[in-house]
């Protein structure tokens, strides 16, 4: 179930992979956290691509993932197979729905799998402290976007598995969102996560880090494609 590492379309990151990181924009990093700062939640459906050499083939889902400072995550997959995985703050649960219901599954890989959710949280908020001692981070301009962060392993040992992580972040009026994650295991294998219809400081439904049977709810609360932005409807106080 290890569908967090990414990977993006090869002509767009190539182009963006291939820029010179522009000194004028590590400013970015600060903006977007700024951007993000007064907003205690946020939830967003997601398109994921994933490109396997092994078999020749792309693997495409649907999934909504829902963020709560300070530290709580749920990232469910909604088709073709659903899955879960729940992370409370303190430990992550992993489900599958089977024969019309969810099953918790004793997955081995949990802590490490509630890693890098949090981590996928942090950077959706805008936070890159944490990956400072990990990652060596620049910013490179890429076209329809305010810039391109790059995350490129300092361990060698680290760059077997990945080699480079890829976030695109766009604006929007005064507001810095991310709208697409990349992280790339080789020169080909994969993972593209593109972002939509982002929800910020919206109620979250109950039990959204605690149970499975929140899904429907969770799923409830995006509008339709052309519907109103729910983001228009109340602003945080500055």
């Amino acid at each position: 179930m290890c569908v967090i590492v990414m990977g993006s379309g090869r002509t767009n990151s190539a182009n963006a992979s291939n820029r010179p990181a522009d000194s004028s924009q590590p400013q970015l990093l600060r903006l977007l956290r700024e951007s993000r700062a007064p907003y205690h939640t946020f939830a967003t459906r997601f398109h994921q691509r994933k490109h396997l050499e092994i078999l020749n083939v792309d693997l495409e889902s649907e999934g909504m993932i829902f963020f709560q400072r300070p530290g709580s995550v749920r990232y469910e997959i909604v088709s073709p197979v659903r899955s879960l995985m729940i992370y409370d703050g303190k430990k992550v649960r992993c489900y599958a729905f089977s024969e019309g219901r969810w099953k918790l599954l004793n997955n081995p890989s949990a802590t490490a799998i509630g890693q890098i959710l949090r981590q996928i949280g942090r950077w959706i908020q805008g936070d890159f402290d944490a990956d400072r001692k990990m990652f060596e981070i620049s910013v490179v301009p890429f076209e329809d976007t305010s810039g391109c962060i790059h995350l490129v392993p300092r361990s060698k040992a680290l760059t077997q598995f990945i080699r480079r992580i890829e976030i695109y972040v766009r604006k929007t009026s005064d507001d810095y969102w991310v709208n697409r994650i990349i992280i790339r295991e080789s020169e080909v294998d994969m993972t593209d996560m593109r972002f939509r219809q982002e929800l910020r400081d919206q109620p979250i439904p109950e039990g959204t880090f605690a149970s499975p049977e929140a899904s429907d709810a969770c799923q409830a609360m995006f509008v339709q494609e052309d519907g109103p932005d729910p983001n228009e409807t109340e602003k945080p106080k500055s």
